[in-house]
């Protein structure tokens, strides 16, 4: 047998085991991601301050422009690794990146999934179901109102760092649940994902937990979800929930908060023959902290909360999307130590807060997308709402009482 022979046999040889190893072992990489800039005019009219309203201004928003990785890796016998790492930029400064969803796991096509990393929890999850605005972080939608207590953060509705989550097979076709835990790593003070023992004393090996159940089939989807995080000491007073002539009702700087959120949200697509299709959504949302409350401190601890409702419908008719959102932020309700500043009699009942959007899209192809908004939140006379990722007053502490946002907006959105 010749030289030539001879490479032409070992090199068929390592083809075949290649081949054969390829067999057990195939694997994918996804390049993804979004580009948002939209134009937006907003302003704050009401406040019940002299001088408190917020002039108009224009600016343009990146809402979730991001890239990312995601792939996976056939390992036989209905197992896959899987991984994502997924980053957020500005498109409209460039500035950035921001960690976003960034994990590695396991999937089971018998017994679950089972991931690690900075990850979308149930509850954060839950809150893009609630409306039908893409990535849901522009002033259209309605996360302000539905995740904040009074228009601050318990961070609830934030990624969980260091984050554990086990997801169920689809059982009975199209239930499934998960469970998320994430460790505090030995740490005593608050952070955004960490939960502490009895409030106000921090100890080692804070931790916060969640979980969340849903059933999707078909035209019908239906999900309930539950997290709470603890030790967070997100409330401070004079920094929280602010209110004229009040000392704030948050917790105090040196106390710490056990936060908790419920959300459930059902979605339904009702098909038309030559109309389109309707998609309606309504959802409830129950916030609430218990802890060391502001200048009710030395009294005890209390627990302030409140609830939220939304109804969303969008019209599709061929290229376009028609969309109407209504949400409701009930008045606080505060026990114990927390009835002070907007817990107290004469505030708590005017704290809550409304707000209507009005959204049309247009598709110029599957991944471009045109839209116009207008969306409007009316506050309480002592309600501080805002809206989420771009506010008008970003830091609660500056809104003045009553002060109700406006803004329309123009842009264009492409995925790829």
């Amino acid at each position: 047998m010749g030289l030539k022979t001879k490479l032409s046999c070992a090199a068929g040889a390592v083809a075949a085991m290649c081949a054969t190893v390829n067999v057990h072992a195939q694997s994918s990489v996804t390049l993804y991601g979004v580009i948002d800039n939209t134009v937006e005019a907003v302003r704050t009219t009401g406040s019940n301050k002299v001088g408190g309203n917020v002039p108009m201004a224009v600016k343009d928003s990146s809402n979730s422009s991001l890239w990312g990785l995601r792939g996976n890796e056939d390992l036989g016998n209905g197992l896959s690794a899987i991984f994502q790492i997924e980053y957020g930029f500005n498109a409209d400064t460039g500035s950035g990146p921001s960690g976003r969803d960034q994990f590695v796991g396991l999937r089971s096509d018998k017994l679950g999934t089972v991931q690690m990393g900075l990850m979308t929890t149930p509850m954060r999850g839950l809150g893009g179901k609630l409306n039908f605005i893409p990535g849901s972080t522009s002033i259209a939608n309605n996360i302000g109102i539905m995740t904040t207590l009074n228009g601050t953060q318990t961070n609830l509705n934030a990624r969980l760092a260091n984050t554990i989550e086990y997801t169920t097979p689809d059982i009975l076709g199209g239930l499934s649940a998960q469970v998320v835990y994430s460790p505090g790593e030995g740490s005593v003070g608050p952070t955004n994902s960490s939960v502490g023992g009895t409030a106000g004393k921090p100890i080692n090996g804070m931790y916060a937990w969640g979980a969340g159940t849903q059933y999707a089939n078909g035209p019908i989807y239906a999900a309930y979800a539950y997290e709470t995080r603890r030790g967070q000491a997100l409330l401070g007073a004079g920094a929280g929930l602010s209110g004229a002539a009040s000392a704030g009702m948050g917790v105090a700087a040196a106390g710490y908060s056990n936060d908790y959120e419920h959300r459930v949200a059902v979605r339904y697509e009702a098909k038309w023959l030559s109309v389109g299709s309707t998609n309606f959504s309504v959802g409830w949302d129950r916030l609430g902290s218990k802890g060391i409350f502001g200048t009710g401190a030395s009294t005890g601890s209390g627990e302030t909360y409140r609830d939220a409702f939304s109804v969303s419908v969008m019209q599709k008719v061929g290229a376009q999307d028609f969309i109407f959102s209504y949400s409701v932020a009930r008045p606080l309700k505060c026990s114990g130590a927390a009835q002070f500043g907007q817990c107290s009699d004469a505030q708590r009942e005017h704290t809550g807060a409304q707000q209507m959007v009005f959204a049309y899209h247009y598709w110029l192809s599957q991944r471009t997308m045109l839209q116009a908004y207008v969306s409007r939140i009316h506050n309480g006379s002592f309600a501080t709402y805002d809206y989420d990722v771009n506010p008008v007053v970003t830091a609660v502490a500056s809104r003045t009482p009553g002060g109700s946002p406006i803004g329309v907006g123009l842009g264009i959105r492409h995925s790829f």
